[in-house]
């Protein structure tokens, strides 16, 4: 079958390299089947921790599975390579891919080639699932058609059949992704939450990091979105005619901010359109209101109303493991922001909480920059109960500074946090560090901090 993939024409062979286990990859194997290519698969797993992903590709024709194992006969016959953001350059099988001069691709490229509608891609260092999710519905209460996915967690190849030219899709994209994505790639909008400091461990540098978010800039062939105070953001290149500023204060010409309360927008240079209180969110901080007016400033360029944009931001309520107040127990509010694997996370959670606050972190450092976690969140935490590989040399960075404590695992660490509390103070369960020294995702480790609270808690809050 002939595709009006790009990406895909004269293709025979692809190499599906690392499944991942949130979709990509599997949707990546479907999408090229489909499409008339044989595919084969590989992945480092010996594949006992895949078998649900092979039962959902059954009956596709011409796949070769090739799992537990990444050498490099695997190229042979191969004319694409498709590789998954998570694993690095060095990747002996990618190397060897480079040096042999295969075309090498992404699922996210894969879509872009691919889709007929307008994409609004969202990027940024913390704020990126909420804000995609938020645009999407506000598009969505706008009467718009969207559709919304990528590394929020589902993989938008699996919606070809839904695709339509009059559409829009709204696409999360990491800097894993971006950092790989084609030069010829484009996106309707491009839409940044502040770029901050994170994944050094897998850039090299700060650098680094901040440069494989830029690449999204120049894709944009309309506009972007950006925190009017972020250097960063402000300094990448664009070719898109317009940028639109989000701030604090009252919205300039193009931009968003707050009047009176209400987050406001202006789209050009008439007055600005109200568009949600902020008493009416159910989204907590700041941060949250940043991620509003990014939201509505791209839901307004692509046809987004301002009714339909107040109802969404008003009803919206937190994704799983982003703060939230998850239960009460004998007076003590306890919080959930378990996203955070970076302590600007943590910094701004902990900024949108009111009274003495006990913190409950820990996991496995991305830089060594333990002082600089301490800095960040000592002024603002009664006490701090750290667990897994960070917790000592964090502990040393804290010490003399507020009471600390710590411990191996997490149910240790929280039931010291419970210990230090009294009615009316919070525990704010925001790990600030990566989860891979003992876990296997960010959500493994939230989730089994929600089962400690299942069986503790005695008034589980609504939201």
């Amino acid at each position: 079958m002939s595709s009006r993939n790009p990406l895909l024409h004269g293709r025979k062979r692809a190499l599906v390299h690392g499944l991942g286990r949130f979709g990509g990859g599997r949707e990546a194997v479907r999408y090229l089947a489909q499409h008339g290519l044989a595919v084969r698969i590989a992945d480092k797993s010996a594949g006992d921790d895949l078998q649900a992903v092979r039962d959902s590709l059954a009956g596709l024709p011409g796949l070769d599975w090739q799992l537990g194992r990444e050498d490099e006969a695997l190229l042979d016959g191969v004319d694409l390579f498709v590789a998954n953001p998570g694993v690095p350059d060095q990747n002996p099988l990618l190397t060897a891919a480079h040096a042999r001069g295969l075309a090498l691709t992404q699922e996210a490229d894969l879509f872009l080639a691919g889709y007929p509608g307008r994409v609004v891609a969202v990027t940024g260092t913390n704020g990126k699932s909420t804000t995609s999710t938020l645009l999407h519905q506000a598009l969505v209460h706008s009467g718009v058609d969207a559709l919304l996915g990528g590394n929020i967690g589902h993989s938008l190849l699996a919606d070809e059949a839904k695709w339509r030219s009059d559409q829009i899709a709204v696409l999360e994209i990491s800097s894993f992704q971006l950092e790989r994505m084609a030069p010829t790639a484009r996106v309707h909008g491009a839409v940044f939450t502040r770029v901050l400091k994170d994944h050094v461990d897998r850039h090299g540098t700060l650098a680094a990091y901040h440069a494989a978010k830029g690449r999204l800039g120049p894709a944009a062939t309309h506009f972007v979105v950006h925190a009017a105070d972020d250097a960063v953001a402000q300094a990448y290149a664009t070719a898109a005619p317009l940028r639109l500023r989000f701030a604090a204060g009252s919205p300039g010409p193009h931009g968003a901010g707050v009047l009176d309360g209400w987050i406001a927008l202006r789209t050009g240079d008439g007055p600005a359109a109200r568009i949600v209180h902020e008493d009416a969110l159910q989204l907590l901080g700041a941060f949250q209101v940043e991620n509003v007016m990014a939201a509505s400033l791209a839901a307004r360029m692509v046809g987004g109303t301002p009714h339909g944009i107040g109802m969404a931001m008003a009803t919206a309520k937190p994704l799983p493991f982003r703060l939230q107040l998850l239960a009460t127990r004998d007076g003590v509010r306890i919080y959930d922001n378990g996203v955070s694997t970076e302590v600007e996370s943590t910094r701004s959670a902990l900024q949108a909480l009111r009274g003495r606050v006990h913190w409950l972190g820990g996991g496995k450092s991305k830089d060594g920059d333990y002082r600089a976690v301490a800095d960040a969140v000592v002024p603002h935490v009664a006490s701090a109960h750290l667990f897994g590989a960070a917790a000592e040399p964090l502990a040393a960075a804290i010490a003399g500074r507020v009471p600390t404590t710590t411990a191996a695992r997490v149910p240790a660490a929280f039931a010291q946090a419970l210990a230090a509390a009294a009615p009316g103070d919070a525990v704010l369960w925001s790990p600030g560090f990566a989860s891979f020294d003992q876990y296997p995702n960010f959500r493994a480790r939230a989730l089994e901090f929600h089962a400690l609270v299942g069986g503790r808690a005695v008034g589980a809050a609504d939201g």
